[in-house]
């Protein structure tokens, strides 16, 4: 690893460390939101810069798988961008329901679809063929049930309760899926890729546990930005810039395997 992957490792690592401090130690206030808003900005926007690498450096599937991945993040970023905006810029809480909240919902389905490219494997003309399209119907599947679920409780008959539930249900669901796929992408896959699915699997689970947790403490009034809730939410952040750092110092190790180490069952869908 070179000396400025450990760099910027000892930096993501140092933020975790605030974070964790400001939970324990600053009371509930603007200053304690707005480090921790800071901090998870800064981490997001580690982990979308640290996939840039493998993105510019790959080619086929592979590129596209990592561009979808730095896609997903991007979406995740920008969320951030608006959350911080209201409560360090305009120091006031988010409103709820929340407009920016569909740009989270959908921040996983460029993940999902890059699960389906299935980069570790050689492609054959039908899983290119397929994988072209798997984006575009994710996209309008969960956009489909977004509308269908959230969207009337926000604009036709506002109704916070129910608003909140069927996000909360539908978000869930989706972070379900994606663990699911990129589960089996992790069993079915070896050497490097078997190692980049367990990271993602492993910070996708973190951060899926720390939004349950997150979602139930704020339905019983104990959430706030910069709670210990939030810690959870931090390590996966910086486990993604981690794995970013890890997929460019180890691109060219990866190849696709050859045909006939394909499973006999064929190509897990994502969903």
């Amino acid at each position: 690893m070179s000396e400025r992957s450990k760099l910027w490792i000892t930096g993501i690592a140092a933020l975790v460390c605030v974070q964790a401090l400001s939970s324990l130690f600053l009371h509930r206030g603007f200053a304690l939101t707005a480090l921790s808003d800071i901090v998870q900005l800064v981490l997001l926007l580690c982990a979308t810069v640290s996939l840039l690498p493998s993105v510019i450096a790959s080619r086929g599937r592979i590129q596209l798988f990592w561009a979808l991945m730095t896609l997903g993040m991007g979406f995740w970023f920008s969320y951030q961008v608006l959350w911080t905006y209201f409560e360090v810029l305009m120091r006031r809480e988010v409103p709820n329901p929340f407009s920016g909240d569909v740009v989270m919902f959908l921040h996983i389905v460029p993940l999902t679809a890059a699960l389906a490219l299935q980069p570790h494997l050689q492609p054959d003309n039908r899983t290119t063929r397929l994988g072209t399209l798997d984006f575009a119907l994710l996209l309008v599947w969960w956009l489909y049930l977004y509308l269908f679920a959230v969207i009337p409780w926000q604009y036709v008959h506002p109704y916070e309760a129910a608003y909140n539930h069927n996000l909360n249900t539908l978000y869930l669901t989706e972070k379900m899926v994606f663990l699911v796929g990129v589960g089996m992408l992790w069993i079915r896959s070896h050497g490097t890729w078997r190692i980049i699915y367990a990271n993602w699997f492993a910070a996708s689970l973190t951060y899926s546990f720390s939004s349950y947790f997150a979602n139930w403490a704020f339905a019983r009034n104990m959430y706030y930005s910069g709670s210990f809730y939030d810690l959870p939410l931090a390590i996966s952040m910086a486990w993604i810039t981690a794995l970013g750092i890890f997929a460019a110092s180890s691109r060219t190790k990866q190849h696709p395997a050859p045909a006939a180490e394909r499973p006999a069952e064929g190509r897990p869908t994502a969903a």
